[in-house]
Protein backbone atom coordinates (compact mmCIF):
# COMPACT_ATOMS: atom_id res chain seq x y z
CA UNK A 1 0.00 0.00 0.00
CA UNK A 2 1.13 3.13 -0.35
CA UNK A 3 1.47 6.04 2.40
CA UNK A 4 -1.29 8.51 1.09
CA UNK A 5 -3.93 5.76 1.88
CA UNK A 6 -2.57 4.94 5.09
CA UNK A 7 -2.18 8.81 6.27
CA UNK A 8 -5.91 9.54 4.91
CA UNK A 9 -7.32 6.61 6.81
CA UNK A 10 -4.53 8.11 9.95
CA UNK A 11 -6.19 11.43 9.21
CA UNK A 12 -10.06 9.92 9.35
CA UNK A 13 -9.56 7.67 12.89
CA UNK A 14 -8.21 11.11 14.47
CA UNK A 15 -11.26 12.83 12.94
CA UNK A 16 -13.66 10.56 14.51
CA UNK A 17 -11.73 10.16 17.45
CA UNK A 18 -12.04 14.27 18.21
CA UNK A 19 -15.74 13.89 17.40
CA UNK A 20 -16.26 11.42 20.11
CA UNK A 21 -14.34 13.01 22.60
CA UNK A 22 -16.48 16.25 21.98
CA UNK A 23 -19.36 14.69 22.22
CA UNK A 24 -18.43 13.42 25.82
CA UNK A 25 -17.47 17.06 26.63
CA UNK A 26 -21.07 17.72 25.48
CA UNK A 27 -22.48 14.93 27.41
CA UNK A 28 -20.10 15.85 30.45
CA UNK A 29 -21.36 19.60 30.24
CA UNK A 30 -24.78 18.99 29.98
CA UNK A 31 -25.08 16.67 33.15
CA UNK A 32 -23.20 19.63 34.91
CA UNK A 33 -25.98 22.47 33.55
CA UNK A 34 -28.43 19.69 34.59
CA UNK A 35 -26.74 19.52 38.19
CA UNK A 36 -26.89 23.54 38.30
CA UNK A 37 -30.64 23.96 37.35
CA UNK A 38 -31.15 21.36 40.29
CA UNK A 39 -29.65 22.58 42.63
CA UNK A 40 -31.43 25.91 42.01
CA UNK A 41 -34.95 24.25 41.87
CA UNK A 42 -34.11 22.82 45.49
CA UNK A 43 -32.98 27.05 46.60
CA UNK A 44 -35.89 28.23 45.04
CA UNK A 45 -38.86 25.35 45.95
CA UNK A 46 -37.31 26.19 49.66
CA UNK A 47 -38.09 30.01 49.35
CA UNK A 48 -41.03 29.79 47.95
CA UNK A 49 -41.86 27.58 51.12
CA UNK A 50 -41.08 30.01 53.40
CA UNK A 51 -41.80 33.04 50.88
CA UNK A 52 -39.00 34.58 51.22
CA UNK A 53 -37.94 36.16 48.04
CA UNK A 54 -35.97 38.64 49.50
CA UNK A 55 -33.32 35.64 50.76
CA UNK A 56 -33.13 34.72 46.86
CA UNK A 57 -32.24 37.84 45.55
CA UNK A 58 -29.41 38.56 48.61
CA UNK A 59 -28.02 35.05 48.43
CA UNK A 60 -24.64 35.00 47.23
CA UNK A 61 -24.46 31.29 46.49
CA UNK A 62 -27.60 31.76 44.00
CA UNK A 63 -25.63 34.31 42.01
CA UNK A 64 -22.65 32.09 41.89
CA UNK A 65 -24.96 29.50 40.62
CA UNK A 66 -26.64 31.49 37.84
CA UNK A 67 -23.36 32.74 36.34
CA UNK A 68 -22.21 28.96 36.18
CA UNK A 69 -25.44 28.30 34.68
CA UNK A 70 -24.55 31.14 32.14
CA UNK A 71 -21.23 29.53 31.68
CA UNK A 72 -22.13 26.08 31.35
CA UNK A 73 -24.80 27.31 28.56
CA UNK A 74 -21.71 29.23 26.77
CA UNK A 75 -19.53 25.95 26.76
CA UNK A 76 -22.61 23.90 25.45
CA UNK A 77 -23.26 26.27 22.66
CA UNK A 78 -19.54 26.25 21.66
CA UNK A 79 -19.42 22.31 21.85
CA UNK A 80 -22.01 22.16 19.77
CA UNK A 81 -21.23 24.47 16.82
CA UNK A 82 -17.58 22.29 17.29
CA UNK A 83 -19.95 19.53 16.11
CA UNK A 84 -21.87 20.95 13.53
CA UNK A 85 -18.72 22.39 12.18
CA UNK A 86 -17.94 18.91 11.66
CA UNK A 87 -20.43 17.61 10.36
CA UNK A 88 -22.81 19.64 8.02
Amino acid sequence: MSETPLNKLKNKGMDCASAMLTRVDLAMEESKLRRCFTRLGQKLHGSIKTQLFTDVKNDPSMVELLGEIEERTKVIKDLKNRLNKRNP
